[in-house]
């Protein structure tokens, strides 16, 4: 007898400019910049359920950032990045660590300008003005 995992999970559309879109694409392309695995696939091919017909290289888990990143509709931005340096990862880090810079000069990755835009916001004279009212 198997079990249905999947019971009570909603599965809903999200749109690309709502913010759980961003917030999603941000992380993907994050993982997939700081990803070592290969995945050349056609993932709307009708082949069996778990089957992609995709040829696959790496870590289970680096590969499944790399379909989730598919699967979502986001493109994989390390074609436009140039690799300067590799941490892998070790368990007492627990962590692997990239440097990388892009080809054109200007980050394609969405987390980079959303860590941009949240650091000008912090540092933005409103907001000293505003912790400075606030006591703070």
């Amino acid at each position: 007898e198997r079990e249905d995992l999947s019971s009570g999970v909603q599965n809903r559309t999200l749109h690309r400019n709502s913010e759980e879109y961003v917030a999603m694409e941000a992380l993907l392309q994050t993982a997939s910049l700081c990803n070592n695995a290969t995945l050349v696939c056609d993932l709307d091919s009708n082949l069996a359920e778990g089957h992609s017909g995709a040829a696959m290289s790496g870590q289970p888990t680096e590969l499944a950032l790399l379909v989730g990143a598919e699967k979502a509709g986001i493109v994989d931005p390390r074609p436009k990045y140039h690799r300067l340096e590799e941490i892998p990862f070790s368990s007492e880090r627990k962590r692997m660590e990239v440097r990388a810079r892009p080809v054109s000069g200007i980050h394609e990755c969405q987390a980079f300008q959303i860590c941009t835009t949240h650091a000008n916001l912090k540092a933005s004279p409103t907001t000293k003005k505003k912790k400075a009212m606030d006591g703070g």
